[in-house]
């Protein structure tokens, strides 16, 4: 779960690094994270090139890959970004992969970043969507679920064995909040085995 906390932290660190665009007369609301990870990540089912279609429809531009954060074990990484007079967001795309015993897990993931962002805000209205308690993973904490025909079948926990197997079913669905400095990340993971 090491490459899942940087993949969250490089997010978070690249947009802190980016400067806010000048004010323009009539300032627009800020980012509303979760409504843009559902409406990008979450609507584009894992699936890069329709990710980026959804960021493009909502405003985002691509950017250089020099611009894009590099991952361990990261690949097909892809950026797009919009500032405003209210934050500067930052979307990134890919896919990762882990060795977790003699299992490789495959992690197809889009997240998006703001600053500034109220993280307690962010954190209060996650936790009430999500409706059920978050995972410690690797010292950030993720909601982690199978994606069933009757819903989200949730996870109390994740032991390594237990990421195998939920992996195992295709199933698997993880969003993971983080915070750095004055800014937030989103995170959306479809794991699977390879």
């Amino acid at each position: 779960m090491r490459s899942f906390r940087k993949a969250v932290h490089a997010l978070a660190l690249f947009v802190i690094a980016s400067p806010v665009a000048a004010i323009a007369q009539q300032p627009p609301t800020p980012t509303d994270l979760i409504a843009t990870l559902n409406t990008v990540c979450v609507a584009a089912g894992g699936d890069p090139a329709r990710a980026a279609a959804l960021a493009t429809e909502a405003g985002y531009s691509p950017v250089p890959e020099t611009m894009v954060p590099r991952l361990r074990n990261a690949s097909e990484r892809a950026g797009f970004m919009r500032s405003s007079a209210t934050d500067i967001t930052f979307v990134m795309t890919g896919r990762m992969t882990r060795r977790v015993g003699r299992d490789t897990v495959v992690m197809d993931f889009c997240g998006v970043s703001a600053r500034p962002t109220d993280h307690r805000a962010l954190d209060a209205t996650l936790r009430r969507m999500m409706n059920f308690a978050p995972i410690r993973a690797a010292g950030l904490e993720a909601y982690a679920w199978l994606q069933t025909p009757e819903g989200r079948a949730p996870s109390r926990s994740l032991s390594d064995e237990q990421f195998v197997a939920m992996a195992a079913t295709g199933q698997m669905r993880l969003v993971a909040l983080d915070r750095s400095g004055p800014g937030s990340t989103l995170i959306y993971f479809r794991p699977r085995l390879d």
